[in-house]
């Protein structure tokens, strides 16, 4: 889970950075809303895929992708 957080960190700060601060609070929310492993993962999920990636800069663009894989490569590992 250290790679999914680490990719959540990646994402919230470059949000915020281009000024979409209501996308970054959503993952953030999704992040520290739920209780369980399971939880944070589908949170997160929804979370990310709701990010619109037009006027994203390609770094955006390619971190938002990467935590998607990241959550699927997880939620694979989930007992």
């Amino acid at each position: 889970m250290e790679t999914l957080y680490d990719h959540v960190l990646g994402l919230l700060r470059g949000l915020r950075g281009a000024g979409r601060a209501e996308d970054a609070d959503a993952l953030l929310a999704a992040l520290t809303q739920a209780c369980n492993p399971r939880e944070v993962l589908s949170e997160l999920r929804y979370a990310v895929s709701e990010v619109d990636e037009a006027g994203l800069s390609p770094e955006l663009v390619v971190a938002k992708r990467g935590l998607l894989d990241e959550v699927e490569a997880q939620w694979k590992l989930l007992p």
